[in-house]
C-alpha cells in the first residue's frame, strides 16, 4: 500500500478510535426519535380511531316525495365528522331492502338529526349488526360468496352522471336509478343476500388541495396548455449548443423562450361541458370514498350471474367523456393464476368477507360529491313501484300542544 493511503487509512482510524462513541450517540440518537415519532404517530391514531360504533335502520314511508337533492344537502351536513368514517348500505335480505347506517356513537345524534332535517317522514331506529346473525367466516359448507370493490375509470377529478340527468321538468317521467338496484334485489331468494356499501370520510384540507391540483391539471390539458416535460437528452443539446452559440446568442433552454399564441385555441363543445364538469366538481364538498358489493347465498343455489345486477345499477352513471365505475381486479373473488387457484379464490373471498363484516377501509378510494353520492344513494321516491321496497305505513307526529301530562 502507498505511503500516502497507508496515513490517510491510519488518520481515519485514529479519528474513529477516539470518536466512536459521538458516531455510536448519533446513531441511537436516530433511532430514538424515530421510535419517538413512530409512538406520537401511533398516540395520534388512537384518538382518531373510533372505538363505539351504532348501527341504524331508515324506514321510509309512504310519503317520500323528496328528490335527491335532499340527501345532498344531508351529506353537506355530514361533511363535519373528524372521527372514523360513515359506512351507508343498502342491504338486499329476505326479499326486502334495508337502508343502513353505521357511524362513530358519538356521531349517532348528529347523523339522525340531519336525516330527519330533510326527511321529516322516515323512521330511524337503531338495531342490531344483522352480520351477527351469519357466520363469521365465510365461504363454508352452507354458503358462499361474491364480492369487488369498485374504482374509478379516470382521475378523482371527473364526476360521473348525476340526479340532475335523471330528471325532467315533468313530475311523472322523473326516473329513479334505484329502481334497478331494487329489480335485482328482487330477483333473490329469500335466503340470498346482496349488500350494497358506501364508504364515506371528508377530505382533508392536503386532500383537497390535490384534488384540486389534478382538475386544473386536467383542464389545462383540455386547454392544451399542459406545460410540456423536458427530458435530459433535451438539457444535455441545449448546454451544447449553448456552449458553442453563447457568444453571439443568449442561451435558451428548454421551456424557455417558447412562442406565445397571438389567441387561445378554439375549444369544442363537448371540452367545454367537460371542463365545466370539472370545475363544478372539484370546487364541491367532497368526501373520500369506498364502495364495496356482496352477494352471498347458499351453496346449492349460489349463482354468481346474480350479482352483475350491481354493475348494471352501477353502469347507470357512466360517461365515456367523463367518469365511469369499474371493477378493482384487484380485489374481486376471481383469480386468473392457474398455480393454487381453488385456494386463492378462497383466501380472496374471506378476505373480502371479514372487510365487510367489519366495514375496514377499501383497498383504493375513490373521490365523490355530495352531488354524486346523493345520485347513488337516496331513499326512492314516491313513484318508485317495486314488491321489494317494504315502507313504514304509519307516520310519527309531535303531540299537540297543551295535551295534558297529568
Amino acid at each position: 500500500m502507498p505511503y500516502f493511503l497507508r496515513e490517510v487509512l491510519f488518520f481515519f482510524l485514529g479519528i474513529f478510535r477516539e470518536f466512536w462513541w459521538l458516531i455510536a450517540l448519533i446513531i441511537l440518537g436516530r433511532f430514538y426519535i424515530n421510535l419517538r415519532k413512530e409512538h406520537q404517530k401511533k398516540i395520534k391514531q388512537e384518538k382518531k380511531d373510533v372505538k363505539d360504533w351504532v348501527v341504524l335502520e331508515a324506514k321510509i314511508n309512504r310519503e317520500i316525495l323528496q328528490t335527491p337533492k335532499a340527501m345532498e344537502q344531508v351529506f353537506n351536513s355530514l361533511n363535519v365528522i373528524e372521527k372514523g368514517c360513515i359506512c351507508l348500505e343498502i342491504v338486499g335480505i329476505n326479499r326486502e331492502i334495508h337502508f343502513i347506517i353505521r357511524a362513530p356513537k358519538e356521531y349517532k345524534n348528529l347523523v339522525i338529526s340531519q336525516f330527519y332535517s330533510q326527511y321529516p317522514e322516515i323512521e330511524i331506529k337503531e338495531i342490531d349488526d344483522y352480520f351477527s346473525s351469519v357466520s363469521p367466516n365465510l365461504p363454508n359448507k352452507e354458503l358462499n360468496l361474491w364480492g369487488t370493490e369498485i374504482i374509478f375509470n379516470k382521475p378523482n377529478c371527473y364526476p360521473i352522471k348525476t340526479y340532475s340527468y335523471f330528471e325532467e321538468k315533468k313530475e311523472e317521467r322523473r326516473i329513479d336509478p334505484m329502481a334497478s338496484l331494487a329489480e335485482t334485489f328482487g330477483t333473490l331468494e329469500r335466503s340470498e343476500w346482496c349488500i350494497f356499501q358506501i364508504f364515506l370520510k371528508p377530505l382533508s384540507e392536503d386532500e383537497e388541495k390535490k384534488l384540486a391540483e389534478e382538475g386544473k391539471k386536467e383542464i389545462d390539458k383540455l386547454l392544451g396548455k399542459e406545460k410540456k416535460s423536458v427530458t435530459w437528452p433535451e438539457w444535455i443539446a441545449a448546454f451544447f449548443k449553448n456552449l458553442v452559440v453563447a457568444i453571439a446568442v443568449a442561451p435558451v433552454w428548454p421551456g424557455e423562450g417558447e412562442k406565445k399564441e397571438d389567441s387561445p385555441k378554439e375549444v369544442s363543445l363537448g371540452k367545454k361541458e367537460i371542463i365545466n364538469a370539472i370545475e363544478k366538481k372539484i370546487n364541491q364538498l367532497s368526501f373520500k370514498t369506498g364502495i364495496r358489493v356482496l352477494y352471498v347465498a347458499p351453496q346449492d343455489i349460489f349463482n354468481e350471474s346474480k350479482a352483475i345486477g350491481f354493475m348494471a345499477f352501477l353502469k347507470q352513471f357512466n360517461s365515456k367523456s367523463l367518469n365511469a365505475f369499474k371493477v378493482n381486479k384487484e380485489v374481486t373473488t376471481a383469480s386468473k393464476a392457474k398455480l393454487f387457484k381453488t385456494r386463492r379464490i378462497f383466501l380472496k373471498k374471506r378476505n373480502l368477507y371479514q372487510a365487510a363484516s367489519k366495514r375496514k377501509q377499501e383497498k383504493k378510494s375513490m373521490i365523490l360529491t355530495s352531488e354524486e353520492l346523493a345520485t347513488i344513494y337516496h331513499f326512492p321516491a314516491l313513484q318508485m313501484k317495486t314488491p321489494t321496497l317494504t315502507r313504514v305505513l304509519s307516520k310519527k307526529g309531535e303531540p299537540p300542544i297543551g295535551l295534558p301530562t297529568g
